[in-house]
Protein backbone atom coordinates (compact mmCIF):
# COMPACT_ATOMS: atom_id res chain seq x y z
CA UNK A 1 0.00 0.00 0.00
CA UNK A 2 1.56 3.47 -0.59
CA UNK A 3 2.21 5.85 1.81
CA UNK A 4 0.32 8.79 1.89
CA UNK A 5 2.52 11.99 2.45
CA UNK A 6 1.34 15.58 3.39
CA UNK A 7 3.73 18.50 2.24
CA UNK A 8 4.11 21.70 3.97
CA UNK A 9 5.55 24.47 2.20
CA UNK A 10 6.54 27.27 4.48
CA UNK A 11 6.59 30.14 2.48
CA UNK A 12 3.28 31.88 0.82
CA UNK A 13 5.31 33.73 -1.76
CA UNK A 14 3.64 32.56 -5.28
CA UNK A 15 6.64 31.32 -7.28
CA UNK A 16 8.88 30.72 -4.13
CA UNK A 17 11.89 28.80 -4.67
CA UNK A 18 10.43 26.14 -1.65
CA UNK A 19 7.27 26.10 -3.27
CA UNK A 20 9.24 24.96 -6.36
CA UNK A 21 10.82 22.64 -4.17
CA UNK A 22 7.75 21.02 -2.08
CA UNK A 23 6.43 20.59 -6.04
CA UNK A 24 9.44 18.88 -7.16
CA UNK A 25 9.55 16.89 -4.19
CA UNK A 26 5.94 15.82 -4.57
CA UNK A 27 6.42 14.52 -7.91
CA UNK A 28 9.68 12.25 -6.82
CA UNK A 29 7.81 10.92 -3.86
CA UNK A 30 5.28 10.02 -6.11
CA UNK A 31 7.79 8.42 -8.62
CA UNK A 32 8.69 6.47 -5.76
CA UNK A 33 5.35 5.24 -5.04
CA UNK A 34 4.22 7.60 -2.53
CA UNK A 35 1.01 9.59 -2.88
CA UNK A 36 1.69 13.00 -2.16
CA UNK A 37 -0.49 16.54 -1.75
CA UNK A 38 0.64 19.98 -0.62
CA UNK A 39 -1.22 21.58 2.65
CA UNK A 40 -2.97 24.28 1.85
CA UNK A 41 -3.25 26.44 4.81
CA UNK A 42 -3.86 29.72 3.36
CA UNK A 43 -6.93 30.85 5.36
CA UNK A 44 -5.77 29.56 8.74
CA UNK A 45 -6.27 32.78 11.15
CA UNK A 46 -3.21 33.62 13.96
CA UNK A 47 -3.64 31.35 17.08
CA UNK A 48 -5.17 33.20 20.17
CA UNK A 49 -6.57 31.58 22.78
CA UNK A 50 -9.37 34.38 21.94
CA UNK A 51 -10.15 32.59 18.33
CA UNK A 52 -8.97 28.61 19.33
CA UNK A 53 -12.33 27.16 21.11
CA UNK A 54 -14.77 26.50 19.19
CA UNK A 55 -12.86 24.64 16.68
CA UNK A 56 -12.89 26.66 13.41
CA UNK A 57 -13.64 24.88 10.06
CA UNK A 58 -10.35 25.54 8.49
CA UNK A 59 -8.54 24.18 11.39
CA UNK A 60 -11.24 21.39 11.65
CA UNK A 61 -10.58 20.23 7.39
CA UNK A 62 -6.60 21.31 8.14
CA UNK A 63 -6.40 18.89 11.27
CA UNK A 64 -8.29 15.95 9.01
CA UNK A 65 -5.56 16.49 6.48
CA UNK A 66 -2.84 16.14 8.81
CA UNK A 67 -4.41 12.78 10.28
CA UNK A 68 -4.75 11.47 7.20
CA UNK A 69 -0.97 11.71 5.89
CA UNK A 70 1.16 9.03 7.35
CA UNK A 71 4.00 11.49 7.09
CA UNK A 72 4.71 15.05 6.52
CA UNK A 73 7.31 16.69 4.87
CA UNK A 74 8.04 20.44 5.67
CA UNK A 75 9.53 22.75 3.09
CA UNK A 76 11.14 26.05 4.61
CA UNK A 77 12.93 29.20 3.34
CA UNK A 78 14.76 30.12 5.78
CA UNK A 79 14.42 34.00 7.59
CA UNK A 80 16.84 35.21 9.87
CA UNK A 81 18.15 31.61 10.60
CA UNK A 82 14.59 29.87 11.10
CA UNK A 83 11.19 29.27 9.89
CA UNK A 84 8.43 31.23 8.76
CA UNK A 85 5.58 33.02 11.31
CA UNK A 86 3.26 31.10 8.69
CA UNK A 87 4.58 27.74 9.52
CA UNK A 88 5.16 28.24 12.74
CA UNK A 89 1.42 29.16 13.22
CA UNK A 90 0.16 25.85 11.35
CA UNK A 91 2.39 23.86 13.55
CA UNK A 92 0.90 25.51 16.95
CA UNK A 93 -2.22 24.83 15.77
CA UNK A 94 -1.77 21.20 15.19
CA UNK A 95 0.22 20.63 18.49
CA UNK A 96 -3.06 22.40 20.05
CA UNK A 97 -6.26 20.00 21.57
CA UNK A 98 -8.98 19.41 19.81
CA UNK A 99 -11.44 20.11 22.75
CA UNK A 100 -10.85 22.98 25.53
CA UNK A 101 -8.98 21.84 29.11
CA UNK A 102 -8.22 18.23 27.45
CA UNK A 103 -4.38 18.34 28.08
CA UNK A 104 -4.20 14.81 27.78
CA UNK A 105 -5.60 14.52 24.03
CA UNK A 106 -3.32 12.97 21.95
CA UNK A 107 -2.92 15.49 19.20
CA UNK A 108 -2.63 14.81 15.19
CA UNK A 109 0.87 15.67 14.87
CA UNK A 110 1.98 13.15 17.47
CA UNK A 111 4.40 10.38 16.60
CA UNK A 112 3.79 11.77 12.90
CA UNK A 113 6.87 10.93 11.07
CA UNK A 114 8.27 14.10 9.64
CA UNK A 115 11.43 15.73 7.71
CA UNK A 116 12.58 18.61 6.67
CA UNK A 117 13.83 20.39 3.40
CA UNK A 118 14.87 23.76 2.70
CA UNK A 119 16.58 25.72 -0.32
CA UNK A 120 18.62 28.82 0.64
CA UNK A 121 21.05 30.85 -0.19
CA UNK A 122 24.85 29.89 0.82
CA UNK A 123 23.35 28.17 4.16
CA UNK A 124 21.55 25.58 2.15
CA UNK A 125 18.99 26.61 4.74
CA UNK A 126 20.97 24.59 7.63
CA UNK A 127 19.82 26.91 10.25
CA UNK A 128 15.48 26.58 9.10
CA UNK A 129 16.46 23.00 9.47
CA UNK A 130 17.96 22.46 12.60
CA UNK A 131 15.56 24.73 14.64
CA UNK A 132 12.58 22.70 12.51
CA UNK A 133 13.76 19.76 13.65
CA UNK A 134 13.95 20.81 16.91
CA UNK A 135 10.36 22.23 17.06
CA UNK A 136 9.21 19.29 15.61
CA UNK A 137 10.66 17.38 17.91
CA UNK A 138 9.07 19.40 21.18
CA UNK A 139 5.88 19.24 19.47
CA UNK A 140 6.05 15.77 19.64
CA UNK A 141 6.50 14.34 16.16
CA UNK A 142 8.59 11.83 14.97
CA UNK A 143 11.85 13.69 13.25
CA UNK A 144 13.33 11.51 10.61
CA UNK A 145 17.17 10.94 11.84
CA UNK A 146 18.42 13.03 8.89
CA UNK A 147 19.27 16.71 9.30
CA UNK A 148 17.10 17.40 6.04
CA UNK A 149 17.72 18.22 2.61
CA UNK A 150 19.58 21.25 2.34
CA UNK A 151 20.00 22.93 -1.23
CA UNK A 152 21.69 25.91 -2.47
CA UNK A 153 19.66 27.90 -4.53
CA UNK A 154 21.12 27.67 -7.97
CA UNK A 155 22.84 31.04 -9.50
CA UNK A 156 20.81 31.32 -12.38
CA UNK A 157 17.63 31.09 -10.10
CA UNK A 158 18.13 34.35 -8.69
CA UNK A 159 17.71 35.88 -12.66
CA UNK A 160 15.05 33.69 -13.99
CA UNK A 161 13.04 32.83 -10.35
CA UNK A 162 12.87 29.45 -11.81
CA UNK A 163 14.82 26.31 -9.37
CA UNK A 164 16.33 24.57 -11.86
CA UNK A 165 18.44 21.99 -9.90
CA UNK A 166 21.87 20.90 -11.10
CA UNK A 167 22.38 17.12 -11.61
CA UNK A 168 23.95 17.01 -8.29
CA UNK A 169 21.31 18.28 -6.78
CA UNK A 170 18.61 16.58 -8.38
CA UNK A 171 20.36 13.19 -6.90
CA UNK A 172 20.50 14.84 -3.87
CA UNK A 173 17.06 15.06 -3.61
CA UNK A 174 15.86 11.69 -5.07
CA UNK A 175 18.32 9.99 -2.01
CA UNK A 176 16.57 12.13 0.41
CA UNK A 177 13.12 10.88 -0.95
CA UNK A 178 14.20 7.47 -0.79
CA UNK A 179 15.56 7.66 2.95
CA UNK A 180 12.23 9.26 3.90
CA UNK A 181 10.35 6.85 2.36
CA UNK A 182 12.05 3.83 4.14
CA UNK A 183 11.71 5.71 7.28
CA UNK A 184 8.22 6.04 7.10
CA UNK A 185 8.29 2.51 6.07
Amino acid sequence: MSKKVLVINGSDREGSFNGQLASQLVSELERNGATADILDYSALPLLSQNNEYPNQQVITDIRAQVKAADALLIVSPEYNGSYTARLKNLIDWLSRPTEQGNNEEITVINSKPVAVASVANSTYGKFVRQNLNTLVAYTRMKPMDHEGLGIKIPGAAWGTGQLELEPEQQEKVEAFVKEFIAFIG
